[in-house]
């Protein structure tokens, strides 16, 4: 037990390895050279690390926003550091949430080579959370002894991971940059909504990226430089409004509010950078070495990637599916003040950003820009009034959820918790 419990904390909850792992299969069973094993396996790790890096700073970047925007609108939901939420969460469902996301990526595995689903969800930090969420669901929520928590729980999550990946899959079809995967990540729900409202309401004929521009603001169809631009003009506005005597007393450590705002554009922007870096790098290496996958070990296998890798060809679309979504975040709070919901809830600004994008990508695929316009607006009412509701049914899990609750997490959760109260717990 105590060997498992190693590999589950320190090889499979490290989601490099896990990919490490598969490109070093799809290689084996190829039969490649030792030195294109060694180089391959090492530049796709290589990738995602600058992907997952780039990711995680880009979201942490956007967190000085959270206190500034709660006291724009007088709010006293106090949202934990990042490090604060997962020590506090991982408490009491810890050893319950490692064993369900190993043995839930088991079962997924077993999914893909006997049914006709032939997806591998190969974003591991996004299965480790949702495993979480499923630990404190089924701890919190029912009378379950340790072994059957365990044992439902990992069901669940194999089931999820194999149908997400899967009915994302047809969608991709749409995606410039799409070929060769499906989208492996905890906005499925949300791009799937996006899509068909897109093709309801929106006009494909309208694409989102061919708007045009003045000559002048040609740089903003750089994504690096447009994200930049758009961050500091959004951080000096917020820090404007909360008051820079007050920003400057508590969130930007005595600097001035330009160049704190300056300086986390910047910031944002070189994350930005890292994670384009991270994605050609990482795609040039994953899809052929994964073909050995699909031939020998589990045949006609897609794998499910991270969302970042579609942002190189929509940069309007990722920018605007923010915003959007962040607006709609704060409807949604409104909407949650006049029925008096007894729980302040606030936009998680990391799901935010990159659920806003990824359900615009989807929405302008089939709509154009109606399409991304109305998809990032329902992505956001979802996150808001999702975290609502799932919030009073995770127990010490809702630190965390008020930081990372993605659409999959503020849609499914409260269902899964309904589902449960219903059949008795």
């Amino acid at each position: 037990m105590d060997f498992i419990m190693y590999l589950i904390d320190n090889i499979f909850s490290q989601a490099v390895f896990v990919i490490g792992i598969v490109v070093l299969i799809g290689l084996l069973v190829q039969k490649k050279s030792f030195d294109n094993i060694v180089s391959s396996t090492a530049k796709t790790m290589i990738g995602f690390l600058l992907i997952n890096t780039g990711a995680q700073s880009l979201g942490i970047s956007l967190l000085p926003l959270q206190p500034m925007l709660s006291k724009v609108f007088h709010l006293n939901a106090e949202v934990p550091t990042l490090a604060e939420a997962q020590m506090e969460s991982f408490v009491a469902i810890g050893t319950e949430m490692a064993l369900i996301f190993a043995l839930g990526f088991i079962i997924h595995i077993l999914f893909a080579r006997m049914t006709p689903f032939k997806y591998v969800h190969l974003s591991a930090h996004v299965s480790f959370f949702y495993a979480g969420l499923i630990a404190a669901l089924l701890k919190f929520g029912t009378n379950m002894g340790f072994v059957p928590l365990v044992l439902s729980g990992s069901l669940i999550l194999g089931f999820y991971l194999t149908f997400t990946c899967s009915y994302v899959a047809p969608l991709m079809k749409n995606i410039k940059g799409g070929e060769g995967f499906t989208l492996g990540h905890s906005s499925s729900s949300g791009v799937w909504i996006a899509a068909k409202l897109g093709g309801v309401f929106g006009n494909k004929k309208r694409d989102l990226e061919d708007i045009k521009i003045p000559k002048m603001l040609n740089f903003l169809r750089e994504m690096t430089i447009a994200l930049t631009v758009i961050m500091f003009l959004l951080f000096l506005v917020v820090s404007i409004i909360s008051g820079p005597t007050w920003v400057m007393k508590n969130i930007s450590e005595g600097r001035d509010v330009f160049s704190f705002s300056l300086l986390n554009g910047l910031q944002f922007g070189l994350w930005i950078t890292v994670i384009l870096a991270g994605v050609r790098m990482l795609l040039a290496e994953i899809i052929p070495a994964f073909h050995g996958i699909a031939d020998k070990v589990i045949p006609n296998a897609k794998p499910g990637l991270d969302v970042p890798l579609l942002f190189p060809n929509y940069p309007t679309s990722v920018i605007v599916g923010f915003l959007t979504s962040l607006v709609a975040g704060f409807v949604g709070m409104i909407i949650l003040a006049f029925i008096d919901y007894p729980i302040a809830v606030f936009p998680a600004l990391i799901p935010t950003f990159f659920t806003g994008a990824a359900t615009a990508i989807f929405g302008n695929s089939t709509g154009g820009v109606r399409g991304a316009l109305i998809g990032s607006f329902a992505n956001g009412l979802i996150l808001i009034l999702g975290q609502a509701f799932l919030l009073p049914q995770v127990g010490s899990y809702a630190s965390i959820m008020r930081i990372l609750s993605e659409t999959d997490y503020a849609l499914y959760g409260p269902l899964l918790g309904l589902l449960l109260k219903l059949i008795g717990g």
